[in-house]
């Protein structure tokens, strides 16, 4: 796991590009209040070429973290909303791409997050980061007591802080905690990128936002 805490020179700037840009998630959410968008791409010119057409605010960002034209990339945009601060919002998972009706079957080379925004007088919303195969012997893990597991289990914690990118083997599981926040407060805003090689038996790259 690497984390670099310049990697995004404004990212309060990117953010309030960002936000207008977003709707209901399109992935199915522990909490539906969560917002974002979801798009595919592949790491080749023409992804690039559709990228700046489409979503040019997020051009650069792409161009410094997608450097192969031979993978897939699935970038998504998430905005999520306060919730208690022992709790998993996000429980701990490899990625995999989503294909609409369900998860396809193999995890991405790396994973970068980037965070954009999180409220200065805000307590939790880390990014939990895990061993390989923390979890291969246990059942299906409880958002509660989130704290204790990422303990028991060895877990890294990273805090959101705005410009921070943390990019981490595709193999690792990771989460995200909950966080406690003032009531005016904008909610947490991070980019998720993930790098996976091409997979015949899996649909092309959409490129298309959803």
């Amino acid at each position: 796991m690497a984390v670099d805490d310049g990697a995004i020179a404004e990212p309060a700037a990117l953010a309030r590009a960002l936000r207008p840009r977003l709707g209901a998630h399109p992935v199915p959410q522990s909490d539906p209040r969560t917002r974002g968008l979801l798009l595919e791409l592949s790491g080749s010119p023409d992804g690039h070429a559709w990228l700046r057409a489409e979503l040019p605010e997020l051009a650069g960002l792409f161009t410094r973290f997608a450097g192969d034209a031979d993978s897939l990339y699935v970038l998504a945009v998430n905005q999520t909303p306060p919730t208690a601060t022992d709790r998993f919002l996000l429980r701990p998972h490899v990625d995999r791409r989503w294909l609409g009706d369900g998860f396809g079957s193999a995890p991405p080379r790396w994973t970068t997050m980037v965070y954009l925004d999180f409220p200065t007088d805000a307590r939790g919303g880390e990014l939990a980061v895990f061993p390989r195969g923390a979890f291969d012997a246990s059942g299906p893990v409880s958002r509660d007591g989130a704290r204790q597991t990422v303990e028991h289990h060895h877990g890294v914690l990273v805090t959101p802080l705005p410009g921070r990118a943390c990019r981490l083997s595709g193999e690792l599981p990771h989460a995200v905690l909950g966080y406690s926040a003032a009531p005016q407060a904008t909610w947490r805003l991070a980019i998720v990128l993930a790098e996976f090689a091409r997979d015949p038996t899996e649909p092309p790259p959409r490129g298309l936002l959803t």
